[in-house]
């Protein structure tokens, strides 16, 4: 049986939070880089990697959050599953490039979601 579809939402808020916060930000970039070839990731690559996640971690945060506070709708489950496969393409670009490993593991989790998230939708219908 799939989990429910807005565990999904609660799960991205914790994610996005850790992204969003300055010192975990350099910390879960660090983490998953460190199971890469991440020569690049010093000096102001470093800064800028860092600060563009970290706006794309408080984006994140701010839509994980409204997604738990507006009504569950077809149109918000559909935009939640194109989210998931377009992140985890971009994800499965990463790894290809030989960025990080851990990136494959993130990809498969983004498209796993999108699969509950397709389900929902037939199982709606």
């Amino acid at each position: 049986m799939l989990p429910s579809h807005r565990s999904f939402y609660v799960s991205d808020v914790g994610l996005f939070l850790l992204l969003a916060v300055p010192c975990l930000n350099e910390y879960v970039i660090s983490l998953v880089l460190s199971f890469g070839d991440v020569d690049f990731y010093v000096g102001s690559a470093k800064t800028a990697l860092n600060t563009f996640v970290g706006i794309a971690g408080v984006l994140g945060l701010g839509f994980s959050l409204l997604r738990l506070r507006i009504a569950d709708s077809r149109d918000l489950v559909f935009i939640s599953f194109l989210v998931k496969l377009f992140a985890g393409g971009w994800l499965l670009f990463g790894y290809m490039q030989g960025v990080s490993s851990a990136l494959l593991v993130l990809a498969l989790a983004d498209f796993g979601a999108a699969v509950v998230f397709g389900a929902a939708l037939v199982k709606r219908t």
